[in-house]
C-alpha cells in the first residue's frame, strides 16, 4: 500500500471489511473523538444509591484529508462510500501509521454510520463520518 503525504507523526484511521486480513483504507486525520459513555439506570430505593450504571454505547467521529483506494492507490472516497451504501461491517483502528512504545491505539468493530466530503475550489478536500460502534472500543499502548 502506497502512502499519500503521511509521515509517520500522523494520525491515522485504518478500516477494513471485517472479513479482510489487512487494513487497505485509511484516513490522515486531521481530528477525531472516541466517545465512551455509561447509561445511568434510575435505581431509587430506600436503601441504596439513586443511580446505577446501565448499559456502555461508544462512538467515533472523525475528519481528515487523504484518503486511499485499496485499487488503484489513488486518493478516493470511493471506499467509504462503498462501505456505507453496502452497510458493511469493518474493523477499524486509530493510532500512529508507524507506532513507536508507548503509543496508544483505539480500535474496534462496527459500520460507517455517517459520511461528508467538503471542499472548495481554494482548498484540499476534506472528510468527515461517523462509525457506529458495536461491542466495547479496545484501548492498547504499544510496547517495544
Amino acid at each position: 500500500m502506497a502512502e499519500h503525504k503521511i509521515s509517520a507523526n500522523d494520525i491515522v484511521l485504518f478500516i477494513k471489511r471485517t472479513q479482510e486480513v489487512t487494513y487497505n483504507t485509511l484516513v490522515c486525520l486531521t481530528g477525531f473523538t472516541v466517545d465512551r459513555n455509561t447509561n445511568e439506570i434510575d435505581a431509587k430505593s430506600f436503601c441504596g444509591p439513586d443511580k446505577l450504571p446501565g448499559a456502555k454505547e461508544n462512538g467515533v467521529t472523525f475528519e481528515g484529508q487523504v484518503l486511499e483506494d485499496p485499487d488503484s492507490g489513488k486518493i478516493s472516497t470511493d471506499e467509504l462510500i462503498d462501505l456505507w451504501t453496502n452497510d458493511d461491517t469493518i474493523d477499524w483502528k486509530i493510532g500512529k501509521l508507524v507506532p513507536v512504545e508507548g503509543d496508544e491505539t483505539d480500535s474496534g468493530t462496527g459500520f460507517i454510520s455517517k459520511l461528508t466530503k467538503t471542499g472548495s475550489v481554494d482548498s484540499i478536500v476534506t472528510f468527515s463520518g461517523a462509525i457506529g460502534v458495536y461491542g466495547l472500543i479496545t484501548h492498547t499502548t504499544a510496547t517495544s
